[in-house]
C-alpha cells in the first residue's frame, strides 16, 4: 500500500463526520437570492481535524483507492469531472431510462444553470471558510485530473454539482428519482477514486448539495422553470435513444462498491 500521506495542523475544531448524516435539512423558502458567504457559513460543520479518526479514514481511503488507477472505476470517475451541462446531463442518461441530450433540452439546461447559480457562489465561500487542503498536497500519489489550480477541498463542488442536478432530475422525473440520486452517488465517490478529494469532502457535497437545493427550489418564480423543464423532458423522452448499456452496466458495478466504505 502507499505510503499515507502526513497530517497537516488544523486549523479549525471539526465535528466528526457522522455529524454530516444526522442535521437536520432546514426548508427556507424565503431564501430567494443566492447565499452570501455569511448565509453558507454555518451550513455545514468543520471538516475532521488531522489527527482525528474521520481524518485518519480519508486517508486510509485515499492511499486504498489509489490501486483503482487505470481501472474502468478511474476512467469513469475521469469523464464524472466534467461539469459541462452536456456531460452532466449525459451521465445521468441511465438513470432516467434514455439518452439526455443537452442539445435539445434548453429549459432543462437554463434550469440547471439558475440552479448552479445559487450552489456555486455558496460553495465558493465555504472552501475559503475552511480552507482544507486537497489530499494529493504534499505526496505524489496518482490522480486522475489535474491537480493544478483546483483550489480548497471542502466541501466538494463536483458531488454539489452532482446532488444538486439529480434533484433537479428527481423532480422532473419522480419515477426515476431513486435512480438518479444513486447515479449522484457514485458521481461524488468519483471525486475520491480521482484523488482530488477527501471522502468527509463527498459526504460534506452531499449535505450541502440537500440544503442548497431547497433554496433555489423554494425561491419565487422556481415552480415555472420547473414545469418548462419536465415537460421538455417528457417529450423528449419520447424520441430519445437508450443509454449505452455497457455504461450503465459500470454505473450499476460502481453503484454496488462504493468507495465510501473504506476500500475500492
Amino acid at each position: 500500500m502507499p505510503p499515507l500521506p502526513p497530517a497537516r495542523p488544523a486549523v479549525l475544531p471539526a465535528l466528526g463526520l457522522a455529524v454530516l448524516l444526522a442535521l437536520p435539512l432546514p426548508v427556507r423558502a424565503a431564501d430567494s437570492a443566492a447565499p452570501s458567504r455569511t448565509s453558507v457559513s454555518a451550513l455545514l460543520p468543520p471538516p475532521p481535524p488531522p489527527g482525528s479518526a474521520p481524518d485518519m479514514a480519508d486517508r486510509q481511503i485515499f492511499a486504498t483507492t489509489r490501486a483503482l488507477r487505470d481501472s474502468p472505476r478511474w476512467r469513469m470517475a475521469t469523464e464524472d469531472a466534467d461539469l459541462a451541462f452536456p456531460a452532466m446531463l449525459h451521465d445521468f442518461s441511465c438513470a432516467a431510462g434514455f439518452t439526455l441530450d443537452a442539445s435539445v433540452l434548453p429549459h432543462v439546461v437554463a434550469t440547471l444553470a439558475a440552479l448552479q447559480a445559487v450552489t456555486k457562489p455558496a460553495v465558493k465561500a465555504q472552501k475559503e471558510q475552511y480552507g482544507r487542503p486537497r489530499p494529493f498536497e504534499g505526496n505524489t500519489l496518482p490522480v486522475c485530473t489535474p491537480s493544478k489550480n483546483l483550489g480548497y477541498a471542502y466541501p466538494s463542488g463536483h458531488t454539489v454539482a452532482g446532488w444538486t442536478t439529480a434533484l433537479l432530475l428527481g423532480r422532473l422525473m419522480p419515477e426515476r428519482e431513486d435512480a438518479f440520486m444513486q447515479r449522484a452517488r457514485v458521481f461524488g465517490e468519483s471525486r475520491v477514486i480521482c484523488g482530488v478529494h477527501w471522502a468527509s469532502d463527498v459526504w460534506a457535497g452531499y449535505m450541502d448539495g440537500s440544503l442548497l437545493f431547497e433554496r433555489f427550489e423554494n425561491a419565487p418564480g422556481q415552480q415555472a422553470l420547473l414545469a418548462e423543464a419536465r415537460n421538455e423532458l417528457a417529450e423528449a423522452a419520447r424520441h430519445a435513444a437508450p443509454p449505452d448499456p455497457a455504461r450503465c452496466a459500470l454505473e450499476t458495478d460502481a453503484a454496488r462498491h462504493s468507495v465510501l466504505a473504506g476500500a475500492p
